[in-house]
């Protein structure tokens, strides 16, 4: 995949990802970070995506996981510091 595919494939799916992330972890900054990390991994993983069917499911897929292990992270830093 060349960049010019990957502006016109993948950038325009920044609003749905934000929203989703933000819909998982209630933060804004957060939301953001984690979109960016999903295109870097997209953009990582672009030799794959000649076997990958539904680019735009991919990244939902690919956002809502991130944003579910962001909380859990939390969760847990959350929880340690309450232990203590």
């Amino acid at each position: 995949m060349k960049t010019d595919e990957f502006i016109t494939r993948i950038l325009p799916l920044k609003d749905n990802l934000l929203r989703v992330a933000y819909r998982i972890t209630g933060n804004a900054e957060r939301s953001e970070q984690i979109v960016q990390d999903v295109m870097l991994k997209v953009w990582g993983e672009r030799a794959a995506w000649i076997v990958i069917e539904d680019i735009p499911s991919y990244c939902l897929m690919v956002t809502r996981n991130m944003a579910l292990d962001t909380i859990n992270l939390q969760r847990k830093r959350t929880e340690s510091f309450t232990v203590r």
